[in-house]
């Protein structure tokens, strides 16, 4: 529900798109996660899948995502690319903070994921 929320601002900004992302991901929506990335279509998502499989599992655990908050927002001189702060809490009141590296491709904002580096 939270993500169909959020839906009609995706990728405007990198505040928005980081925080489509993490919603997805939180509610099992990994396409629609893996549609917010700079994965290209000809890429293997098993890998993908199973990484957000696991991080399902551990979001699990705690109970659920209870808020993302965006904590802050650095844009790059040209604009082109962009880091996210964001402070995830859980339902169990455990807290993390997450760095999401975003692009700007095709008039919206991705996130900047490489499978290699996992």
């Amino acid at each position: 529900m939270a993500v169909a929320l959020v839906g009609c601002g995706v990728g405007r900004t990198p505040r928005s798109a980081a925080k489509y992302f993490y919603q997805s991901i939180a509610a099992g929506e990994y396409s629609e996660a893996l549609s917010m990335t700079t994965l290209s279509e000809d890429a293997d998502p098993e890998i993908y899948y199973a990484i957000m499989e696991k991080v399902s599992r551990s979001i699990a655990q705690k109970g659920g995502v209870e808020s993302i908050e965006i904590v802050e927002e650095r844009m790059a001189d040209d604009e082109q690319s962009a880091v996210v702060r964001t402070l995830i809490t859980y339902a169990n009141g455990e807290q993390q903070q997450e760095l999401c590296d975003l692009v700007r491709m095709d008039e919206s904002w991705r996130v900047d994921v490489s499978l290699d580096a996992k």
